[in-house]
C-alpha cells in the first residue's frame, strides 16, 4: 500500500513536510492542473521534481460551477476544460483523476435519477474516459456523504455508473469518511477485486487526519479498512482530511496509519 496526501499543488511547505514525513506521492486538485498559467504550472511541476515527489493521483476533477448532469450540461465546455487538463495530468504523470464532484454531478428537484445516471455515464463514455486513456489515466467514481450530492452514496453505486460507461478505464473509488457516515460496508470492499482502484481516508467521525491518539475502535476501523483494500487489490490510499497543522498532522498520520498497516 502506498499513502499519498491531498494538498495543493502551490503548497511548496506542504509538500516539503510531505516528503519528510514519507508520504509516497501527492495528490492535486484538477482544477489547478487545467487552470494554472503554463509559468505557474511549470514552477510548481520543478518543486515537485526537485522533491522527488511524484503526483499520481488527482480529484476534484469537475468544479461546481459546471454541471454534469440536468438540463444546463455544456459538453463543449467541459471538453476544452478537462483536454487543458489532462495535457497537464500527463506532463505530471497523474495515472488517477477522482470523480467526486458533488455539485457538478447533483441535480434538481423532481429530474429523473435515472436520466441523471445515464447523463454521467454518458460524459464519461463520449468525453472523460477517452481524454483520461490518451493521457494514460483512469477515473475513479467517489461515492459521497447523502449531504454532498444528489446520487452515487455507496461504492456500488459507483460502480453501476461505471458498467453504463461501458469503459475499461472507469473504476471507483471508497473513501473511509464516507463509507462510514452512509453506512456502506467496509467489509464489503473486499468483493470489489480490479474494480476498487484508489481510496481516500481520514479519521471517519470528524474527518482529522489519523493520529496515534485515536481510540482504539477508530483503529479497528482502519485496520479492516486496510483490510478490505488489500484483498481486492486496492494499491493507492490518500490521506484527504481536516489539519490546522499540515506538518504535525500528515508526520503523525503517516507513522500511525503505516503501523496499522505493517
Amino acid at each position: 500500500m502506498r499513502f499519498g496526501v491531498c494538498r495543493g499543488f502551490d503548497d511548496f511547505n506542504a509538500m516539503k513536510a510531505a516528503v519528510e514525513a514519507g508520504v509516497d506521492y501527492l495528490e492535486t486538485g484538477f482544477g489547478c492542473l487545467a487552470e494554472y498559467s503554463d509559468e505557474k504550472f511549470n514552477e510548481c511541476k520543478g518543486f515537485l521534481d526537485s522533491l522527488s515527489l511524484p503526483c499520481i493521483a488527482s480529484n476534484g476533477f469537475i468544479p461546481g460551477t459546471m454541471k454534469l448532469v440536468g438540463d444546463e450540461v455544456d459538453y463543449v465546455a467541459l471538453n476544452e476544460y478537462i483536454d487543458r487538463g489532462f495535457t497537464r495530468a500527463e506532463k505530471l504523470g497523474v495515472k488517477i483523476v477522482v470523480l467526486g464532484s458533488g455539485k457538478a454531478r447533483s441535480f434538481p428537484e423532481g429530474y429523473s435519477l435515472e436520466k441523471a445516471k445515464e447523463q454521467l455515464a454518458y460524459f464519461l463514455s463520449e468525453y472523460a474516459a477517452p481524454r483520461a486513456e490518451k493521457a494514460g489515466a483512469i477515473i475513479v467514481i467517489e461515492p459521497l456523504r447523502f449531504c454532498e450530492s444528489t446520487m452515487i452514496y455507496t461504492v456500488s453505486d459507483g460502480l453501476e455508473i461505471a458498467r453504463l460507461s461501458g469503459k475499461d478505464n472507469v473504476k471507483a473509488l471508497a473513501d473511509l469518511y464516507h463509507v462510514y457516515g452512509n453506512d456502506d460496508s467496509i467489509e464489503g470492499l473486499a468483493s470489489f477485486k480490479g474494480q476498487l482502484c484508489h481510496a481516500h481516508i481520514a479519521e471517519p467521525v470528524k474527518r482529522l487526519y489519523p493520529a496515534a491518539s485515536d481510540s482504539d475502535e477508530i483503529k479497528d476501523i482502519y485496520k479492516l479498512f486496510f483490510t478490505s483494500l488489500k484483498v481486492c487489490g486496492c494499491e493507492t490510499c490518500s490521506i484527504e482530511a481536516h489539519t490546522d497543522d499540515f506538518e504535525k498532522d500528515v508526520f503523525d498520520a503517516i507513522k500511525t496509519l503505516k503501523s496499522i498497516l505493517y
